[in-house]
């Protein structure tokens, strides 16, 4: 039998795509290498307080659609987007345009649509990805506990990955009474009794999971 190198190269390369796509999602994640927030933070999301383990979808605001969940058409059909909203893969950090986005607007699920952030909540981070102190309203945002301890965040309608909290983000003491108010039931808490030097939640989110609708 004689050896055909161009069928081999083939070959090789069709089983190495496989394995990228049939790799558990929390392995990617992990084995990567992954490192969110700014070069000296180390945080695994463990001193977070999921607000709703479970949480399904509340009254509609301005640009989500109020149907049930499981109820919404498909929005996209992007390997990109669909590898991280339904395969849990990362997109590397700093290459999505939403990351820079300053204009006042909604952030929406890629997948089905429902609003899950704000340009009220959203700031710069440091960490490469779009980042969030708070979701848009209570129940947008589901979060689950990893076996690594990590806190996952994912669409509460479409069940689409959307990233990770972590308990780095703004200081309270920064954000207005009246804005912290605002915070949904839903959201983690800080597991804190020093509330004056408190930090909030950061919602570390994947660009191609979400789609930006400015309302200017």
């Amino acid at each position: 039998m004689r050896f055909n190198k161009t069928k081999f190269s083939s070959l090789a390369s069709v089983t190495a795509l496989f394995c990228l796509v049939a790799t558990p999602p929390y392995v990617m994640s992990f084995t990567g290498g992954i490192k969110f927030g700014r070069a000296s933070r180390k945080h695994s999301g463990s001193n977070l307080m999921a607000g709703k383990e479970e949480t399904t979808s509340s009254t509609a605001t301005a640009t989500a659609t109020a149907t049930a969940k499981g109820e919404f058409e498909v929005q996209t059909r992007n390997p990109l987007r669909l590898a991280v909203l339904k395969l849990g893969m990362t997109e590397p950090a700093w290459t999505s345009p939403l990351n820079y986005e300053k204009k006042e607007g909604f952030y929406n699920c890629a997948y089905c649509g429902q609003t899950l952030f704000d340009s009220e909540s959203k700031y710069d981070s440091g960490s490469g990805w779009p980042s969030f102190w708070k979701s848009a309203a209570d129940g947008r945002v589901a979060l689950k506990r990893e076996w690594d301890g990590r806190l996952e965040c994912s669409c509460s309608k479409c069940d689409g990955h959307l990233g990770h909290v972590f308990p780095d983000g703004p200081k309270r003491k920064e954000i207005s009474s009246k804005t912290l108010a605002t915070i949904p039931d839903s959201d983690p808490k800080l597991q804190t009794t020093n509330l004056e030097n408190a930090r909030l939640p950061r919602f570390c989110v994947n660009g191609a999971s979400l789609r930006f609708v400015g309302t200017k």
